[in-house]
């Protein structure tokens, strides 16, 4: 199946277990506000013939959460745990689907003190718009990116993140940037 923007992707295999894998871009997001984030999209191949006990890749920022004594955080984004508009009602393997990260319905934490602070932890994870509210002076410090982790294998691929107006596709020799 083709992917959703020209004719590549990026793929990510990540075995059961210990194995990760991140992939982010530390230049085109540094300091900008998170809450100048009002679009935050993507695309998911999960290429299964069944989507039980499957985890997908999420959405991670690096941010300097500029609240408390603490100078970094991660902000991520959970696509397993987001309901309906942030992810589709029904995941189907091998088949391309966008998740929407900054739609109602997602769900988000911060790590470490952040987390605790602002009540948005992976046991008890906050909307988009909740997040952005508990940071309203949150900047992106280092990347922007994807990430799976361990536990759950995958194999698969993402492709044309959208940061605001912006979609980056994921391309054979590098990554392109066009418009929704």
């Amino acid at each position: 199946m083709p992917p959703p923007y020209g004719i590549g992707s990026l793929g990510i295999i990540v075995g059961d277990g210990t194995d990760k894998i991140a992939f982010g871009n530390e230049t085109n997001f540094a300091e900008l506000p998170i809450n100048d984030l009002t679009t935050l999209k993507y695309w998911v191949y999960a290429g299964t013939n069944s989507m039980s006990g499957v985890s997908l890749p999420g959405i991670n920022i690096e941010a300097d959460p500029n609240v408390g004594s603490v100078d970094d955080t991660t902000l991520v984004y959970l696509p397993d745990s987001s309901i309906s508009p942030s992810a589709p009602a029904v995941r189907l393997p091998n088949t391309w689907q966008q998740y929407d990260a900054s739609a109602a319905g997602s769900k988000w934490y911060a790590t470490g003190a952040t987390g605790s602070l602002i009540n948005c932890t992976l046991i008890t994870p906050c909307s988009f718009a909740d997040l952005k509210t508990a940071l309203p002076d949150a900047v992106i410090t280092y990347s922007l990116g994807f990430s799976k982790s361990s536990g759950n294998a995958f194999i698969g691929a993402v492709d044309g993140l959208q940061v605001n107006n912006t979609v980056y596709d994921f391309e054979p020799y590098g990554v392109r940037k066009t418009t929704p």
